[in-house]
């Protein structure tokens, strides 16, 4: 799809806006969830989307058939690959013109084939101030007793990111169904808490930087979709996690300036009791222009 609307313009008015949420594929009610999912994206207008468990089989085609209509340029993992079957990956939509740039495997162990676990990397044609963004959709391991594949994971999607971060540009932005707590190994390593794999990196935790204090679960028993796989497979009766996440590439790798405004969780509630994922979206907007000038001398030494 090639957006028709005037070029979207970012200024210390207009934050960049950011999505992530897991569609849930094909789960049942689709139809009805879909309306709930599109009313709310329209509502919310982002610019960037990252969506994991993006339903794929070739026709139908879970993010195109979501966002037909609307301005948004679309990429999903298995987009021109030749693969039988069914495939609920990542998939990635934006304002402006998406160039892939790799399709990493995060299929690293015994553990985790069957499933493809990955990263998708793409560079956004976003306009100035902010400029061209590597923009990261990752699904690494799901099960709560995967965690050393997910540490294995993590180092591995850092690695990719190394590949293709410009330091001169806009802060890697990496989003994805993490499936790891902020306490968990995994998402220690990502906020620079914890080395993994003789490797360290640091990025900016959306909800830790701009949510507004509370725990800020994004998949709870509170919703009866995740209910029902609660019930199943983890049988506790009040489970909740923060497992979706948002994350900004540390100021000390990157040149151009970027800051966390808002951070929310969002498509939190039914309508007419539709949920529109047994998943809630995570949604940021991130400042690309300072909001303030520093004093000259302030400027002059750093």
């Amino acid at each position: 799809m090639t957006p028709s609307a005037a070029p979207l313009i970012l200024s210390a008015d207009r934050p960049l806006r950011v999505l992530t949420m897991n569609i849930w594929a094909f789960a049942e009610p689709y139809d009805d969830r879909m309306k709930v999912l599109r009313a709310g994206i329209a509502a919310l207008d982002p610019d960037l989307m990252a969506f994991q468990e993006a339903g794929y089989d070739g026709q139908p085609h879970q993010v195109r058939d979501l966002l037909r209509g609307m301005d948004y340029h679309v990429l999903h993992q298995f987009d021109g690959v030749a693969r039988p079957g069914r495939s609920d990956a990542n998939g990635v939509a934006a304002r402006w013109p998406l160039e892939p740039l790799e399709t990493l495997s995060l299929q690293l162990t015994e553990r985790s084939r069957g499933y493809p676990y990955a990263a998708l990397a793409v560079r956004v044609a976003a306009p100035e101030p902010a400029g061209p963004i590597l923009f990261v959709n990752a699904k690494p391991s799901w099960e709560l007793d995967r965690e050393l594949e997910r540490e294995l994971q993590a180092v591995a999607v850092a690695r990719m990111i190394q590949r293709h971060a410009d330091p001169r540009g806009f802060p890697t932005l990496l989003a994805g169904d993490f499936d790891a707590t902020p306490d968990s190994a995994s998402i220690r390593f990502w906020t620079g808490r914890q080395s993994l794999g003789g490797m360290s990196t640091q990025f900016l935790d959306a909800w830790q930087q701009a949510g507004d204090g509370s725990a800020g679960y994004t998949w709870t028993f509170e919703n009866p979709y995740a209910r029902a796989i609660i019930d199943r497979l983890i049988r506790q009766p009040r489970h909740a996690r923060r497992i979706d996440y948002l994350f900004l590439g540390s100021p000390h790798h990157h040149a151009r300036f970027a800051r966390f405004r808002t951070c929310r969780v969002a498509l939190d509630q039914p309508v007419q009791g539709v949920w529109a994922s047994d998943h809630y979206a995570v949604y940021a907007e991130i400042d690309v222009v300072p909001t303030a000038v520093p004093p000259k001398e302030l400027s002059e030494e750093g």
